[in-house]
Order: C-alpha cells, then sequence, then structure tokens
C-alpha cells in the first residue's frame, strides 16, 4: 500500500531534499562516538547520501562534499545550525541550486533584519499569506506563512524572508501554543510563493519522519550491539539502503514491508536483477 499526500501540493515545485545530523547512541570509535550527516528528498523518502562527522568537529564540515554529490537545480532545506554565509555560496554558486534557511541566534543581524521586513499587520501583507489547516494525531494545527521580498545584502543569494507562525490545540479546535520561526530563501516569489514555502518546509521534516526515527525504531539502532570502530557506520549505511530499497517498491509501512521482503529474490526484483 502507498502512502497518500494529505496536504495540497502547490505547482511548480522544484525537487527538494533535506540534510540533518544523528548521533549514534553508544557507538565508540577511535576518535569518539558516531555523528552521521545523511541527505533525503522530500518526496520519495530515498537516502541521498551520508556523511560521517569527524569527533569533536561540527556538520558543517561535511555538509559540502554531502551535497555537492547531489547534482544541481535542487531546493535543499536545512536547519539553523547550517544557516552560515559559506553554505549559502556553496548551494547557490557551485551547486546552481536554491536553499530555505531558518534564522535563529547565531545569525542576529540576519534575524533582524528579517524581522524588520516582515513587521506590520496581515492586512499589509494579504498578497503575501499563504495558510494551512491540518488535523489529526489528537491535535489541530493552523499554519500561517508570511513572505516578504530581499536581496544579498541581508544574506548571499536571498530573495525573500518569512515567517511561519505555528498555532496548535487539541481536536476541540482550542489553539493552545504558538510558534513563529523565520528564515530565508534564496528563490524570488515568481519561484516560490508562500504556499511553495509552506510546503518546502513542512517536507524538511522528512529526515526526522522518515529517516532517523525509521532506524531508532524500526531498527533499533540506538540499542544495536554493533558500536565499535566503522561498523556502526557500515549498519547505518545498509539501513538507509533497505529503507531506501522498501520505498522504491511504493510501501508506506516500513515495518511490514521488511517483514515481506526476507526473500533476497524479492529485494533484487525492485531493482530488475
Amino acid at each position: 500500500m502507498t502512502r497518500q499526500a494529505t496536504h495540497p501540493v502547490p505547482d511548480g515545485l522544484l525537487p527538494a531534499a533535506a540534510a540533518d545530523g544523528k548521533l549514534l547512541h553508544g557507538s565508540v570509535t577511535a576518535a569518539g562516538r558516531t555523528f552521521l550527516v545523511a541527505a533525503i528528498d522530500h518526496t520519495t523518502g530515498t537516502v541521498l547520501g551520508q556523511r560521517q562527522v569527524a569527533d569533536k568537529r561540527g556538520e558543517n564540515t561535511v555538509l559540502e562534499p554531502l551535497l555537492s554529490g547531489m547534482g544541481t537545480g535542487r531546493v535543499w532545506t536545512l536547519d539553523a545550525l547550517h544557516t552560515n554565509k559559506k553554505t549559502a555560496r556553496l548551494i547557490t554558486g557551485p551547486l546552481n541550486s536554491h536553499y530555505i534557511l531558518f534564522l535563529k541566534g547565531n545569525q542576529p543581524l540576519a534575524l533582524q533584519a528579517a524581522q524588520a521586513l516582515l513587521s506590520g499587520t496581515d492586512i499589509e501583507f494579504a498578497e503575501h499569506i499563504h495558510r494551512a489547516a491540518d488535523r489529526g494525531h489528537g491535535r489541530t494545527e493552523r499554519r500561517t506563512m508570511r513572505v516578504a521580498g530581499c536581496d544579498d545584502t541581508l544574506f548571499p543569494g536571498a530573495r525573500q524572508v518569512f515567517r511561519l507562525r505555528r498555532d496548535t490545540g487539541g481536536l476541540d479546535g482550542v489553539r493552545t501554543s504558538k510558534e513563529i520561526v523565520y528564515g530565508i530563501a534564496s528563490m524570488d516569489g515568481d519561484l516560490a510563493g508562500p504556499a511553495h514555502l509552506n510546503h518546502y518546509i513542512r517536507g524538511h521534516w522528512t529526515v526526522e519522519d522518515r529517516l532517523h526515527y525509521l532506524r531508532d525504531v524500526t531498527f533499533r539502532e540506538d540499542t544495536s550491539q554493533v558500536r565499535t570502530g566503522t561498523a556502526p557506520r557500515t549498519t547505518a549505511t545498509f539501513r538507509n539502503l533497505a529503507i531506501s530499497t522498501i520505498r522504491f517498491t511504493g510501501r508506506a509501512n516500513i515495518a511490514h514491508a521488511r517483514r515481506d521482503l526476507h526473500d533476497r529474490t524479492d529485494v533484487f526484483a525492485v531493482y530488475s536483477i
């Protein structure tokens, strides 16, 4: 059974992928613990690549070699840890791609500029707002995306800033919490309006929901007894391969598909072997 889309998909979307890191708990190597940064396709959930971070060094040290092998013309969604000028220049320059980056305290000047550009009433931004509502999993959510134009003076390659407000609550529709996040995008309004940006940002959590969570829960990665040397990285790579293989078959439930694909001839058939 394939999973049906639960949210409207705007026309004109570009191929998009997310990249994020994960610590393999319990792993021990000569240099320390194993920390891996993976890239995953928003739409298919296919794992595109993975790199190991050297001990006591940040995720950004492996981002360039990871993204450089992915081709051009893609939208990259990255969390605030990767919001830096070097990454922005890499994506919009040599990679000939686009970025959507989140702004937090590590980029205070850019954050302040975005907040200033996006301040005002909803009426003032009436033509630059997109609203969406969700209901399920025991809660309701209303997402309001507001955008404004900008240029390279705010950040390398920047063309828009955005403010995403999430109001969540119970199934009774009463909103009990609010979260506001700011970010920047290298696409102008003609290429990505507020509905597109909202969709890309929702897709960013694919890396958590459709990769890290699966490896932890379905494959029990963090309780694995394979903990030393290069073995943790290798087994994580095989888990990525298994997840991608199952997704190629069009299966929605990875746990059920694992049981169905125990016969290697069925696995080979996925690749027409």
